[in-house]
């Protein structure tokens, strides 16, 4: 994203958002191999984790990019083909 000062407009680039996005699925790609946790979708079981809260970070913070990863909580998302 870019800000041009003399016209007050903000420019966002589509390449640059979906960097952004597939970055992001590679981050909770990663999460889940350090966790043993599936990087298909599961369910969750029992109490939330660390694991689970830094997905949930990480959603958060790309909706409030405007970027919607298709899902509320990380084991919605289905990151085996993050790279």
């Amino acid at each position: 994203m870019k800000f041009h000062a003399p016209t007050g407009q903000f420019t966002v680039n589509k390449k640059d958002l979906e960097y952004a996005a597939h970055t992001l699925l590679n981050t909770i790609k990663h999460i889940r191999e350090m966790n043993g946790l599936p990087l298909t979708k599961y369910k969750r079981e029992g109490l939330l984790e660390a694991s689970d809260f830094a997905q949930k970070n990480i959603i958060d913070a790309a909706k409030a990019l405007g970027i919607d990863l298709g899902a509320e909580w990380g084991n919605e998302l289905d990151v085996s083909d993050a790279n």
